[in-house]
């Protein structure tokens, strides 16, 4: 008897949970449909925001070069449905609002030009969705500044950081093609330009000619006629050349006579394999100035006049020489 009452027991008990679920269920959909429809309610009505559009400035004045820096954003009080705003904040960004500068400068020869964006707004305007409703434009007003837009020729000066292998020289100075460049900009920046530099090269252990392709190091605000240059350096052997020359007097009054001991002076240099032949003690000038007897040394230091420009290493010896004064009689 106690079983068959446990069975109706539990019976009505599971009827009863079964029939709370239900409710349940119920219930969640009702609140899901009641939240929709109030979403969707909400998303109709209209709503005052601020929204921020990138801006891109275009049409610049000829001749004028943009030095000042105009804000990247403008910040929009707009009026929109809130259908609008949501597509807005889960899609992509707006397009740049477009500002024609040329347009709004009425004194072309102004360098500097401060404009009302409330003047503008209606421009502004038209270049948003057709849903949103402009109200107010920050920041208020924008400033350009100009500087007048000119033109120069400048040499190109090529940044080169090389070494050489043991025995190896330069034949020649270093070149650059072109060797100059037009090159346009502001006055501000063109007036103190002495020349464009181009990209850092290093290089090691040279033993024959090389050719690189370069480019030029950027100067803000400019325009280069080039894209870049071909930097050439032309390497040799070298070997020792020993030469003697006459030692000249400087400075010396008319009526002394100075004797110097020695009175020619050896020396030796490097020069490349190909200059050897061509380069002889006359390409060379080495003097003594009278004047540094005032100081009543014991000796005169030589010093070189001329030489050619593609040798290196020059060795004087001696360096000094003693010497000797006499009257003219």
């Amino acid at each position: 008897m106690r079983g068959i009452i446990d069975k109706i027991i539990g019976f009505f008990k599971s009827h009863h949970e079964l029939h709370i679920k239900r409710n349940v269920i119920t219930y969640g959909v009702c609140l899901v449909i009641a939240t929709i429809l109030w979403f969707l309610n909400t998303l109709n009505k209209e709503y005052s925001t601020e929204l921020t559009y990138p801006i891109r400035y275009a049409d610049l004045p000829k001749g004028k070069l943009l030095v000042s820096e105009p804000p990247k954003e403008m910040t929009l009080e707009v009026k929109a449905h809130g259908f609008t705003l949501l597509r807005y904040s889960i899609g992509t960004s707006f397009l740049p609002i477009v500002v024609n500068v040329s347009s709004l400068v009425d004194k072309k020869d102004l360098l500097e030009y401060t404009i009302n964006t409330e003047d503008i707004k209606e421009r502004i305007a038209s270049q948003l969705n057709s849903d949103i409703k402009l109200i107010k434009v920050k920041p208020e007003t924008i400033t350009f500044k100009f500087s007048q837009f000119g033109s120069k020729k400048v040499p190109v000066i090529p940044q080169v950081d090389y070494t050489l292998k043991r025995q190896y020289m330069l034949k020649n100075n270093i070149s650059v093609i072109p060797n100059e460049v037009e090159i346009s900009g502001p006055a501000s920046i063109l007036d103190t330009l002495k020349g464009v530099y181009t990209s850092p090269l290093k290089l090691k252990e040279l033993s024959k000619d090389v050719t690189k392709n370069v480019s030029f190091e950027e100067i803000p605000g400019t325009q280069i006629s080039e894209n870049g240059a071909k930097v050439k350096i032309e390497i040799e052997r070298f070997t020792e050349a020993k030469k003697k020359s006459t030692i000249h007097v400087k400075n010396l009054p008319d009526s002394l006579l100075i004797r110097l001991f020695p009175q020619n002076i050896d020396f030796t240099f490097d020069v490349g394999l190909s200059r050897y032949e061509s380069i002889s003690d006359t390409n060379f000038s080495f003097s003594v100035d009278y004047t540094q007897i005032a100081n009543n040394p014991a000796a005169l230091k030589v010093t070189v006049d001329k030489q050619p420009a593609h040798i290196k290493s020059l060795v004087l010896m001696p360096e000094s020489v003693e010497y000797l004064i006499e009257k003219k009689k």
